[in-house]
Order: C-alpha cells, then sequence, then structure tokens
C-alpha cells in the first residue's frame, strides 16, 4: 500500500523564511527515492497571506518509508529542519493515510 503524507508548517510572520534543502541533499534525495519510485513529490502550495506552506508526498509501500526513517542522510536533514523550525517559531504538522 502507497503512504500519502502532506505536511503543513506555519510561521508567524513572511519575513521568516522557510527552511530550504541545500542543493547536496536535493539530489541525494532525487537520486535515493525520487529517481527509484520510493517517494514521489506531490506538490507544494503556499496559503494567500503567506503564512502556511503545505507539501505532499507519497511513498510507494512501507518498505519504501522504512529506508527513508532508516537513512542517515535524510534524518539529518530532517533534524537539521526540526532545528531551524524550532529556532524561527515555525510549527509543522504531518498526517499520513494508506491508500
Amino acid at each position: 500500500m502507497a503512504i500519502n503524507g502532506t505536511i503543513t508548517l506555519t510561521r508567524q510572520n513572511t519575513s521568516t523564511n522557510w527552511h530550504t534543502l541545500t542543493d547536496e541533499v536535493t539530489t541525494y534525495l532525487k537520486t535515493n527515492f525520487i529517481d527509484t519510485n520510493k517517494r514521489t513529490f506531490g506538490g507544494e502550495s503556499i496559503s494567500a497571506d503567506g503564512l502556511v506552506k503545505t507539501v505532499t508526498y507519497t511513498f510507494s509501500n512501507q518498505t519504501a518509508k522504512n529506508d527513508w526513517v532508516e537513512d542517515v542522510t535524510i534524518q539529518s536533514m530532517l533534524n537539521s529542519r526540526d532545528t531551524y523550525n524550532v529556532a524561527n517559531n515555525i510549527d509543522l504538522e504531518r498526517t499520513e493515510t494508506e491508500s
């Protein structure tokens, strides 16, 4: 079964930048998850007031999600994102469903 996810990020004001991935992490993610069809990027949207960013994604199956969770490069990226978000008062909410 596929796992569909939504991440909703909320910031206090538009002068706070969203966390961005390094080029190295972007390339790694593409090579190891996107190009191998383990994870697809469903899209990204920003609310009209610029305060809420919504990102959707899909893991092809539970094994692909486990690979994501167990990957040291991905975990380092997630830790960096979470540290940035906490320091900048950006809230993150994630939901996932199987389909």
